[in-house]
């Protein structure tokens, strides 16, 4: 089956058919028709016809360090709900927070047909900046700042700062602090920095 018979079926031109499946203007009687026969017939368009003829394929990368965390599988779970609502599906890569294969995923979704790409970022090199700023499709970063492209993150700095105030209010005396290595600009370095400026202006000189 295929858009000229949906057509006939429903007593409009293949036209308005290809308009009502592209999400163009169509009249809400026409609209019904067409979406009465699509339903009956369990119609499907094909989705390699639609990627030639829009020039979009529906499918954006997403770049991933690890699934097996609370965090990052609940972003996930939402940036995969927005897709869905927004007509879209998401291919996953995980990279076992290996960088070399963060760059591999990117120059592999930047050849290939897909739409744009989410990258949860941990460590931005040199590399990685480059890349993306070479990219022709759109990116976003997710958990890093990266200038000159769309990031959505945290205030990591203000959190640290926050965490360290909290708990001296509560009475502690003896404060550690345990975080990752600072090449993670915005787990590693910016909520140590919070911190620290939490324990200096409470007069604690803290060991580094």
């Amino acid at each position: 089956m295929n858009i000229g018979d949906i057509a006939e079926m429903a007593g409009v031109s293949r036209a308005a058919v290809s308009r009502y499946l592209n999400n163009g203007y169509i009249s809400e009687e026409k609209s019904e028709r067409i979406r009465k026969v699509i339903e009956e017939t369990g119609y499907k368009p094909s989705v390699m016809a639609q990627t030639l003829r829009t020039k979009k394929s529906k499918l954006i990368g997403v770049v991933l360090p690890r699934i097996d965390s609370d965090s990052i599988s609940g972003t996930v779970a939402g940036i995969g709900s927005s897709l869905n609502a927004a007509g879209y599906e998401m291919l996953l890569a995980t990279t076992d927070n290996s960088p070399e294969k963060e760059l591999e995923y990117l120059r592999v979704f930047s050849n290939n047909r897909v739409d744009g790409v989410i990258l949860i970022a941990t460590v931005l090199t040199r590399e990685h900046r480059k890349l993306i700023k070479e990219m022709k499709i759109p990116v976003v970063v997710v958990g890093q700042c990266l200038s000159g492209c769309l990031s959505v993150f945290h205030d990591d700095e203000h959190a640290g700062r926050e965490l360290g105030q909290c708990m001296l209010e509560n009475g502690r005396k003896k404060v550690g602090y345990i975080g990752v290595l600072k090449d993670d600009v915005a787990v590693g370095q910016k909520r140590c920095e919070g911190f620290l400026q939490a324990m200096a202006e409470a007069g604690i000189a803290f060991p580094q």
